[in-house]
């Protein structure tokens, strides 16, 4: 299921990246997804961009990887572009727009690959277990909430695939007028979205039965210490929070 050569998934490598903890990698995660929904600056904006850059060169996951998911996102930059057309916007906002989708999107791919779902499921767990108070199934909402991490990515490498094989069979997507093209994408994506909904769920069951029990604490992990780069990284991502407080005038 999490072959090397099937990008979506886990990509058994050793990097810095993959060595992270992986509650600090959930809680850097956070923290970019706060900032790109916050922060409308130019500045921090292009240096989370530059960061996730950076983190995919290290995790030595093949870069062709994460460009297919950019690619597969073709359509949505085409619609932010026409909507920023429509209200007038700046090119530079049109721009930070794209890109905050790109952040997310390959910051979820970095997740993906770096991190077993087993080790992705310990830490919300771990960052939930403050909630055990109220007797909630929490390591039933981490199996989830994993889900629809993962459910993104993914999506992306299914389209990809999808595409891929229609072309390979001589669909001709050049040569298609724009209603023929619209047409057949969304009967491929129809197609997609159950074929990914239907992984999902075979990673999902898999994570149940071979490290949980749901109804007691979880029997099979291994606890990941606190490092050099885990410190490294939680203080970037700290020192764009600063930046955007004080960007905001609050210090």
């Amino acid at each position: 299921m999490y072959s090397r050569n099937s990008f979506g998934s886990f990509y058994p490598v050793d990097s810095c990246i993959h060595r992270l903890n992986p509650i600090i990698k959930l809680i850097n995660f956070i923290i970019i997804v706060l900032l790109v929904l916050l922060s409308p600056s130019v500045y921090i904006n292009g240096f989370m961009f530059i960061l996730v850059l950076i983190m995919m060169i290290l995790s030595f996951v093949p870069f062709r990887y994460y460009l297919n998911s950019i690619y597969s996102l073709r359509y949505i930059y085409i619609l932010i572009a026409i909507l920023c057309l429509y209200f007038n916007t700046s090119l530079e906002t049109c721009f930070v727009y794209i890109a905050k989708v790109i952040i997310v999107v390959e910051y979820l791919n970095i997740l993906s690959f770096t991190t077993s779902p087993s080790e992705t499921i310990y830490s919300i767990e771990k960052f939930l277990s403050f909630f055990n108070f109220l007797y909630l199934p929490v390591s039933k909402f981490a199996v989830k909430i994993n889900s629809v991490i993962r459910y993104l990515p993914l999506y992306l490498t299914v389209e990809y695939k999808a595409f891929k094989a229609s072309a390979s069979r001589g669909v001709d997507y050049n040569n298609m007028n724009i209603f023929k093209r619209t047409k057949v994408f969304f009967e491929v994506n129809s197609n997609v979205k159950r074929l990914t909904s239907y992984h999902n769920k075979l990673i999902e069951d898999a994570s149940e039965l071979r490290l949980y029990d749901i109804k007691s604490q979880r029997t099979n992990y291994s606890t990941n210490k606190v490092g050099f780069y885990d410190i490294f990284f939680l203080l970037f991502h700290l020192v764009l929070i600063y930046a955007y407080l004080v960007e905001e005038g609050i210090l």
